[in-house]
């Protein structure tokens, strides 16, 4: 048993260094084009094509604003809501609207130099989908702006200019680095130590009666209990799990997505409701409500799809 803990650490420290230096490496080069004011070109680029859009112009500028940061972005529905510069219906339809551009930013902090490296092909794929369901969102929302507008083009659209700290970026970047590979580590290490015991193959049989209904693997379902607990470490544990052979990509969507549906409310609730209820009162309730059953509609849909199809990945 000794003997098959030391393998298992070595498995995982040579694992940990080689993905770790892409990690990091990539980390650092995202946060560095960031801090270079990247996004801010980005925003400048997106203001011709979204001004042009029939929608009340505070709800552009919010979308605007929402690719630098999110709360700056609902901040200024707030403001505008609270001056009855726009309606209810319009802020919620905004809400929506944002989504992509909230969503925007993960690229470069967390999908591109965590989940590729870790993932692979099955990374692209499930960044893909979450950004897929964030557009859909945005253009739902858009929508719904178009029908509500009145004609109103008096207003200016607000622009951010938001200055960053490269000191601290780094420093943030060097922190995250840190914290991602040392749960890379143990999680490997724990992952390489349970299959070589057989651990995984007494987890299939306890709950294959169950699985096998759906034509699940049953290792979904561990995969899908971490992404309730931890994101990342769900990612990790995933990479993992893919190394091993033990589940495919298709169970990997399956399961990171099934964990999404099945935290989405504990999500909101930590995440959205506390900003969005100091900002817009009761009706901030409404926003977390409408996002959060919208997002889990379409990632039932999306995990009834995968289902659908032969295995994959």
């Amino acid at each position: 048993m000794f003997s098959i803990l030391i393998s298992s650490i070595y498995q995982s420290l040579i694992y940990t260094v080689k993905t770790g230096i892409v990690i990091i490496v990539t980390l650092f080069f995202m946060n560095y084009i960031i801090s270079r004011g990247f996004l801010k070109y980005l925003e400048m680029a997106f203001y011709p094509i979204l001004k042009r859009i029939k929608a009340n112009p505070i709800s552009i500028s919010s979308m605007l604003s929402c690719f630098l940061s999110p709360t700056v972005g609902y901040s200024i529905l707030a403001e505008g809501y609270n001056n009855k510069l726009i309606t209810e219906k319009e802020v919620l339809a905004s809400s929506l609207a944002n989504s992509f551009p909230s969503v925007f930013s993960h690229i470069f902090t967390f999908f591109i130099p965590i989940t590729i490296p870790l993932l692979g092909v099955v990374g692209v794929i499930l960044v893909l989908i979450r950004l897929g369901i964030a557009l859909l969102k945005t253009l739902i929302g858009l929508i719904w702006l178009s029908l509500l507008y009145n004609g109103n083009d008096n207003l200016k659209i607000n622009k951010i200019n938001k200055k960053k700290n490269v000191k601290d970026i780094i420093k943030s970047t060097l922190k995250l680095g840190r914290r991602i590979i040392t749960v890379m580590f143990i999680t490997f290490t724990i992952i390489f130590f349970l299959s070589k015991v057989g651990f995984f193959d007494y987890v299939n049989k306890a709950i294959y009666p169950i699985t096998s209904i759906l034509n699940l693997n049953p290792n979904v379902g561990i995969l899908t209990l971490t992404e309730i607990v931890n994101v990342q470490a769900a990612i990790v544990l995933a990479s993992g799990l893919l190394n091993e052979n033990i589940l495919s990509g298709r169970d990997v969507l399956i399961g990171l997505i099934l964990g999404n549906i099945i935290s989405f409310s504990s999500k909101y609730v930590r995440h959205s409701l506390p900003l969005q209820v100091s900002l817009f009162g009761k009706l901030g309730v409404k926003i977390v409500l409408l996002n959060a059953i919208i997002t889990l509609l379409l990632d039932i849909i999306i995990v009834f799809i995968i289902i659908s199809l032969p295995p994959f990945l």
